[in-house]
């Protein structure tokens, strides 16, 4: 797979050093989901009508090559890798200031909330009276509701006004302090936040990673040398189990489980040293490629999605992201990374369920012979 190396170049790094060995290390304070290169292949997910009224929202989306990222992730697909979902507008703009003059429009979640899903995320509301609240106040005098009482007792009077969704207004006439308390309220308490994509809460896509609410992964942790790449002459030996490798799936609990080559398939891979030498623990060990080898992946109802397939590789940083070998280079001793996301929803009184990890590759960091490989511990 060709990736342009200038979108590898935009990639901010640290140079980390071990003794003779060097690699380039993402710098995790400056990486964030605005600055990932995008996407390398089309895909999408379409979800059964039935299963969206489980999930309480609708996961479903497609995206084209060169689409970024923070348009193809939602929030619901990351938020137990990053706990983006306890932000506000407010500590988001804390970390990435952002411009003042945003209006409701900019804030993507707001189209479907409802004047009672606003009172139930902003409880302070519904103490209010409608003109104290603008777009609410529109919203209803258009549906004919125009009585008295704070909102609270409005809505209780006007059940069917009460779930009008706010996308039916001009959002681009309203300011964000249109509706009050909104800027200081976690995302997690507006009604389908999971749906948002990252790139629909402002100043989101521009929080580094280690700035998260839960931070990335961000320290070097397990490192290796990389020994020697081989290509696709390379075939899968029985006799070669899962113990010599460091790639495979993600299973539940997000921890990699190493899997081997299939026998006679296809199988390039970048052969590990270890600073001990042959004693160390991963001396010899193999990370295949992932154009190569795909296994299974996701669990629970959505781990059939992409016939249940995902490139092989090793959660380096954390379960955000899945790091996986694209191709290799026998001549220039070359191999090249890739990132793969998935798309994860947690239906209410049920466990999580991921799709395997295939959305991507968004071109990552490679490495050449003798240089530093950074495998991270496979969680």
């Amino acid at each position: 797979m060709f990736i342009p190396v200038t979108l590898i170049a935009q990639i901010p790094t640290i140079t980390y050093t071990l003794g003779l060995y060097q690699a380039q290390a993402p710098d995790w304070s400056k990486i964030t989901w605005d600055a990932l290169p995008p996407v390398q292949q089309m895909g999408y997910l379409t979800i059964p009508q039935k299963y969206i009224s489980i999930f309480g929202y609708d996961p479903s989306r497609s995206w084209s090559a060169g689409q970024k990222v923070d348009s193809v992730v939602m929030l619901g697909d990351a938020d137990d890798a990053f706990k983006m979902s306890s932000l506000s507008l407010k500590s988001i703009s804390s970390i990435a200031p952002s411009n003042n003059k945003l209006t409701l429009k900019d804030f993507g979640l707001m189209q479907w909330q409802t004047p009672a899903s606003l009172v139930k995320a902003i409880p302070s509301l519904g103490n209010l009276s409608i003109r104290q609240v603008p777009p609410i106040a529109a919203l209803l005098s258009r549906n004919g509701v125009l009585g008295g009482g704070n909102i609270s007792q409005i809505l209780r009077s006007n059940p069917q006004a009460a779930n009008l969704p706010l996308g039916k207004l001009d959002l681009s006439k309203y300011s964000l302090n249109s509706i009050p308390g909104l800027t200081s309220t976690p995302l997690v308490k507006f009604k389908s936040w999971q749906q948002s994509y990252i790139n629909q809460i402002p100043g989101l896509n521009q929080v580094p990673f280690d700035k998260m609410p839960q931070p990335i992964n961000s320290s070097v942790g397990v490192v290796g040398i990389a020994s020697v790449v081989l290509g696709t002459s390379e075939r899968g030996d029985a006799r070669v189990g899962n113990n010599y490798f460091i790639s495979g799936s993600v299973v539940r609990g997000d921890k990699t489980v190493p899997t081997a080559c299939a026998a006679l398939k296809e199988c390039s891979y970048l052969e590990m040293g270890d600073f001990s030498g042959s004693e160390g623990a991963l001396y010899g060990k193999r990370w295949a490629s992932g154009s190569s080898q795909h296994v299974f992946g996701g669990y629970g109802f959505l781990a059939a999605v992409n016939s249940g397939k995902e490139p092989t590789g090793r959660l380096v940083y954390g379960s955000g992201f899945k790091v996986a070998l694209t191709g290799v280079n026998e001549s220039s001793g070359t191999a090249d990374f890739g990132l793969f996301f998935r798309i994860c929803v947690r239906p209410p009184f049920m466990q999580k369920t991921c799709t395997p990890y295939f959305i991507g590759p968004v071109p990552w960091l490679g490495v050449r012979e003798n240089g530093l490989v950074i495998v991270g511990s496979g969680q």
